[in-house]
């Protein structure tokens, strides 16, 4: 029975490190910390926010957003869309 419990432990171990060291996002933090940093909202509305563009667009395309590397006509009109609309709908989180 101890060994059950131990393989258990095991497996949940590596489901915890996958789930922190892949699946986890890297560009949410600094996102919501360039937001907080350009002034004029809460920490509460940007991490809505962070977490508005962050379900809409994949970690590479939030870096590049980040580094101002949008030069596609298309993909800007779609960042600008998700960034007013998570705007709005981020002005009263929680409400």
């Amino acid at each position: 029975m101890g060994k059950v419990f131990l393989w258990m432990a095991v497996v949940l171990f590596g489901i915890y490190l996958v789930k922190t060291q892949y699946l986890g996002s890297k560009t949410w933090e600094p996102f919501r910390d360039g937001c907080l940093a350009a002034g004029g909202a809460s920490e509460a509305q940007c991490s809505c926010l962070a977490d508005y563009i962050h379900e809409r667009f994949s970690d590479q395309e939030v870096q590049r957003i980040m580094n101002n590397q949008v030069t596609d006509p298309v993909f800007t009109q779609r960042v600008n869309t998700a960034v007013q609309a998570g705007t709005l709908a981020c002005r009263s989180p929680g409400a």
